[in-house]
């Protein structure tokens, strides 16, 4: 069964977008990505938020995609950030090392 890559683009706030990736994130889906970031990137002149709770497989191609997302937004002085990601991403980004680098630390709550 094949899920073909859809990603939808929102702006959160000013200066802030998201990227809602669901389905699988392999080489024959990186130009859907690389795509929705060239659309989002304007919007997103601070934040690009990636949420990939909805992605069921990630291959190495998909994965230096979002090394490649990274690097673009930061380019363009924005920080780009996984801030959700399914067991099976999580899996891969810590078995591959890039965990730290991409995915987003949770908010710290602050006493009252």
């Amino acid at each position: 069964m094949q899920h073909d890559l859809a990603v939808v683009a929102t702006p959160v706030a000013t200066g802030h977008a998201r990227l809602v990736l669901t389905g699988e994130l392999d080489l024959g889906s990186v130009p859907t990505l690389r795509d929705a970031l060239a659309r989002a990137l304007p919007f997103a002149t601070q934040c690009l938020d990636v949420d990939l709770a909805g992605v069921v497989f990630l291959d190495a191609a998909g994965l230096g995609a979002l090394v490649w997302c990274q690097r673009r937004a930061r380019a363009a002085g924005a920080e780009c950030r996984v801030v959700a990601s399914s067991a099976v991403v999580e899996r891969l980004l810590h078995l591959t090392g890039t965990h730290d680098l991409l995915v987003a630390l949770p908010a710290v709550a602050h006493p009252a």
